[in-house]
């Protein structure tokens, strides 16, 4: 993907990379039974569903954080609030539902990933993308081994 000469990604690899990496979720879950989704992963008391809607939160999250001001990003409570909230809805979406709600809202975050390019260097930026990352992975992972049962 992408890299600046910094060795870190570009803004449009970063979009590329969230965007790839979304195709594949969606396109496991196109495999996925219904049922499958209230069965536990290795996370300690989470389901698949608890591992998707917490990468829906995570996109809530950063699409929030990528729209605001540098100085509003410190406000934890607000966002344990937007996590909460898009954590929630999520859960009670049946799974064509929530495999629309993630493909279109990685296809937003892709997008608003090229559109706030130079705020990509915020270390608070940063570091949601990394989180952000980490639960697309944990979430690719876990339907992976679910589908692997």
């Amino acid at each position: 993907m992408g890299g600046d000469s910094d060795g870190t990604a570009s803004p449009n690899g970063r979009a590329e990379e969230i965007g790839a990496r979304r195709a594949v979720l969606i396109e496991l879950l196109a495999e996925l039974p219904e049922t499958r989704l209230s069965k536990p992963t290795t996370r300690h008391g989470w389901t698949l569903r608890h591992e998707l809607a917490w990468l829906a939160a995570a996109d809530a999250e950063l699409l929030q954080r990528l729209e605001l001001t540098s100085g509003a990003n410190n406000d934890e409570p607000h966002w344990r609030r937007v996590r909460g909230e898009a954590m929630h809805a999520a859960q009670e979406m049946r799974l064509a539902a929530l495999r629309e709600h993630l493909a279109t809202s990685g296809g937003l975050v892709a997008t608003s990933l090229t559109k706030h390019a130079a705020r990509l260097n915020d270390p608070m930026i940063r570091a949601a993308l990394e989180t952000h990352r980490g639960h697309g992975d944990s979430a690719t992972a876990a339907l992976r081994e679910m589908l692997a049962k």
